[in-house]
């Protein structure tokens, strides 16, 4: 009978795909083998051409729930087969050419065994199957096998080899199978560091008991340590924020179960469909008047009107949520302004100055990752707000094909994330956070190092941020200075764009296309601070159209910190300006009025400075507490407002600049006749989606992409749709946040589209003004 070879590739590992080829393979009584390798799965096999089609056709038209197929071919095979089918041994030679596999949520058939007394796997917390579970937490190197796993030296039971070598069981070859025979050993810590004997069957037990006395429990999870306490309790929510040195930024919430959860919030289709995910993210949730499950609001989110809700991403946070009966606060365990504590010895080394107990296990994670966290508008735009497990590392499919191999880019400091291109596989890492501390920068290298591993990658060409201060620039040029690498620097808002472009394949478009860039803050071409941007492409060149007028960055960082500065930036030394004098010291008052009215050494366009500003103005926030407070807590008063104006502030548009003098002023006299602070939050974001629809009504530019962590806000981006949808062609990001976590993303592109090219001189660069864009800036 012919024989034949099968080559697939993509997220084919650790998803079930071998022992679902061998279940096939016998449907079809073909005989032959399949195995792993570092560019994917093997398959030889011979049978009848009938037979041997139609399992071709199977395999790739209905693989594995969780595989992805990139690529497949099929050629003849000279060699000789033997009887039967089998699964052999994986072939670690050659290049990877592989997805990887993410942690996998806890599947249905787990969680049924989980809680059937009946099943040996009843309450055991580390229950798997090839659906679902740890992957890219675990994994040390591929191809994906047991071995390669922080799993290796955990034997077995005879049951459980009974299971992996059942053709017919869900662990038939599942890698990270184990039960209460061959279990994973969990042990307990008091505040002291000792270790708290008993049988691992009430350990659980206690934690609940604990729980529901008030305590705080730090527990290990797939990614890293969580904080728990019970969100129905003031002292143990005001003990978690006092020892956590977070006095407002609002934390997430475990539940049990959607029936639980639908007590507290509205729940919409999309929510529902969000949370049941293989990713098993944190969803931003509406919450109800008046919660059935007494939660503590005010303690949970202070001065906002949703909650981050998830539900149980692993056995052991099923079996500790479904025990305890009430939501739980779950939140990452880590110093402030530190990454998530993933290791053991870290974790009893500093959590005993936060948690009350610590539960822990012996399986160790290589890849720490802390939660992802999504929003969906109210008209169902997907925003995400944290790309991290369960979404992380694979971006697909591949957005350029025109990229040079083995490129590394560096990202951003702030919400920071790199992205690696090795051979056709785009990686972006899980967030890493902000490089602004040495445990961060710790965290980003051994993340790099551990993904350089997986794929045994090597930079050839590096690709980093303009800013001259940032530690991950500086980073990847000391890496390529070592390594010998090209080195090429991309400015922060254009590969905002960039990014969001190439999501949607934008750059193959010969229509121009407008990139509405609007953020906190990123170096600009000239040495000032940008963050209110308008670039166009057109002609296969990305240039600054359009950007919010400049004012004063006061103190430099500090004003990103304290939105009373940006307010006073805009206010200056005018009569208006003497509303924020209690918010200063007499000698801070007197220092920044003489500060005012000296040249500007720095000026900003940040629309994010200007969002502050106005919270700052409307008596919300002062001086952040978190990042990104003032913004939130302006559009939970936003969208508190019951009578949705259509009226709008003047935000005229003049040569290319935003002139935003006119919209404060008529927004104070609105404070000044006494409106609703709610309206005059609603009207104001109304106004800035206006400003967006004149200006691309001015230049007449159908395409309008958007990009920057501003758009992470869901009203403002509902406004935008309702005002251009039937109008204009509107592009928002789906892979990846509008923040700073896509940067990593829109470096490639960029290098990918305008790497190879010489730095433009000033001359070509005002040639292509006078050419491309003062034409437009003409048109009426």
């Amino acid at each position: 009978m012919p024989a034949y070879q099968l080559h697939i590739t993509g997220m084919v590992q650790g998803v079930g795909f071998r022992p679902y080829v061998h279940k096939l393979a016998v449907q079809h009584q073909l005989n032959g083998r399949v195995s792993n390798g570092s560019d994917g799965v093997h398959i030889y096999c011979s049978g009848t051409d009938i037979a041997v089609q139609a399992f071709y056709d199977a395999l790739i038209q209905q693989p594995p729930v969780q595989a992805i197929i990139t690529d497949y071919h099929i050629s003849p095979y000279e060699g000789t087969l033997a009887d039967g089918f089998m699964i052999d041994m994986s072939d670690d030679s050659g290049e990877v050419d592989l997805l990887i596999t993410p942690d996998l949520a806890l599947c249905d058939d787990c969680r049924r065994e989980l809680n059937d007394p009946a099943n040996k796997r009843y309450r055991y917390p580390f229950t798997t199957c090839v659906n679902c579970g740890p992957r890219y937490s675990i994994t040390t190197a591929l191809p994906y096998d047991r071995r390669h796993t922080t799993m290796e030296s955990l034997q077995p039971c005879s049951s459980c080899k009974q299971e992996y070598e059942n053709v017919a069981d869900i662990r038939h070859h599942s890698q990270t199978n184990s039960c209460p025979d061959c279990r994973i050993t969990m042990h307990l810590y008091d505040g002291y560091r000792q270790e708290i004997k008993m049988e691992q069957a009430t350990q659980l037990t206690m934690v609940n008991q604990w729980l529901q006395q008030g305590k705080i429990v730090a527990v290990k999870n797939t990614g890293g340590y969580l904080l728990l306490c019970d969100a129905t309790n003031t002292g143990a929510i005001g003990l978690l924020r006092e020892r956590k040195h977070r006095p407002a930024k609002p934390f997430a919430l475990l539940y049990a179960d959607l029936e639980m959860l639908q007590a507290d919030v509205k729940l919409r289709a999309i929510e529902i469909r969000a949370l049941k995910d293989k990713a098993a993210p944190i969803v931003l949730c509406k919450l109800k008047p008046y919660p059935e499950n007494a939660i503590v609001v005010q303690q949970i989110a202070p001065g906002l009107q949703q909650i981050g809700a998830m539900l149980p991403s692993s056995p052991l946070l099923e079996l500790i949520a479904q025990q305890f009966g009430k939501p739980l606060v779950a939140t990452s365990a880590n110093l402030s302004g530190s990454p998530m504590i993933y290791e053991d010895a870290e974790a009893l080394h500093w959590l005993p100055a936060i948690a009350d107990y610590i539960l822990t296990y012996d399986r160790e994670i290589v890849a720490p990752q802390d939660d992802s966290v999504l929003q969906f508008s109210s008209r169902g735009q997907k925003i995400i707000l944290r790309r991290s497990r369960g979404l992380a590392p694979n971006y697909y499919p591949l957005p350029f094909s025109n990229l040079p191999n083995d490129t590394l880019a560096m990202g951003a400091e702030l919400k920071s994330a790199y992205a690696v291109s090795h051979g056709n596989r785009l990686f972006i890492s899980q967030y890493l956070g902000d490089q602004q501390s040495v445990e961060s920068q710790e965290s980003f290298e051994k993340s790099l190092q551990q993904v350089s591993r997986l794929l045994r990658f090597t930079p050839k060409h590096i690709v980093a941020d303009k800013h001259p201060r940032y530690h991950v620039s500086q980073r990847g040029r000391d890496l390529a200075a070592t390594d010998a690498c090209s080195f090429t620097e991309v400015q922060h808002h254009e590969a905002h764009f960039a990014a969001v472009m190439a999501e949607h394949d934008l750059f193959a478009q010969k229509k121009p296309v407008l990139g509405i860039i609007w953020d906190g803050t990123g170096y600009g071409n000239d040495a000032q601070v940008w963050g209110g941007e308008v670039f166009l492409y057109d002609q296969g060149e990305i240039n600054r159209m359009v950007h919010l007028a400049y004012f004063p960055q006061l103190l430099a960082d500090k004003m990103s910190q304290e939105p009373r500065l940006s307010a006073l930036s805009l206010l200056g030394t005018t009569t208006a300006a003497n509303r924020l004098k209690h918010l200063f010291t007499d000698k801070e008052w007197v220092y920044y009025q003489q500060l005012l009215q000296q040249p500007a050494r720095l000026q900003t366009s940040s629309m994010g400075r200007l969002i502050d500003a106005v919270a700052c103005l409307l008596g919300l926030v002062s001086k952040n507490s978190y990042e990104g407070e003032a913004a939130m807590k302006l559009e939970a008063l936003a969208q508190s407002c019951t009578y949705h104006s259509y009226d709008s502030y003047s935000m005229p548009l003049s040569e290319g600049v935003w002139n935003w003098q006119q919209l404060i002023n008529e927004l104070l006299e609105d404070w000044q006749h006494k409106e609703p602070n709610d309206m005059i939050a609603w009207k104001f974001f109304y106004s800035l989606a206006k400003a967006i629809a004149y200006m691309s009504s001015y230049y007449d530019i159908d395409k309008l992409a958007f990009s920057g962590g501003v758009f992470q806000n869901a009203l403002l981006v509902d406004m935008i749709i309702e005002l251009l949808q039937h109008k204009r062609k509107l592009y928002f990001h789906h892979q990846v946040s509008p923040n700073d976590e896509c940067i990593s993303l829109g470096q490639l592109a960029w290098y990918a589209h305008f790497g190879s090219r010489p730095p433009t001189s000033m001359e070509a660069q005002k040639k292509r003004f006078d050419h491309i864009i003062a034409p437009l800036m003409q048109v009426q």
